[in-house]
């Protein structure tokens, strides 16, 4: 019981703030979809993701003593998988440019 005493006592002031004097917008205000699109983020994110796992893959598979069939395929997968996703990446690009052509 005296616990919502002490919640009832306690009172909030509400302060406004007038936001037509401030200074101009920061950088991360200006930010918007279209401009994400331009820059490319998730595309180039993945394609360096791959080259990531492209150069693991490789150190792997020359550190093997005697790789396998199955390890080669494996590797394989890995580099065909690749030359697929690069030629998707060269050949995507901003949706603006799709509508033009």
């Amino acid at each position: 019981m005296a616990r919502k005493k002490a919640e009832s006592d306690t009172t909030v002031n509400i302060v406004e703030v007038d936001r037509s004097t401030t200074e101009g917008t920061s950088w991360y205000n200006t930010i918007t979809s279209t401009r994400i699109d331009k820059w490319r983020i998730w595309p180039r994110g993945l394609i360096t993701l791959y080259g990531i796992m492209f150069w693991r893959v490789t150190e792997w598979f020359m550190a093997l003593p005697e790789p396998t069939a199955p390890q080669s395929a494996f590797v394989s997968v890995i580099v065909g998988a690749g030359a697929a996703w690069f030629g998707l990446y060269c050949g995507s690009g901003p949706a603006a440019s799709k509508d033009k052509k």
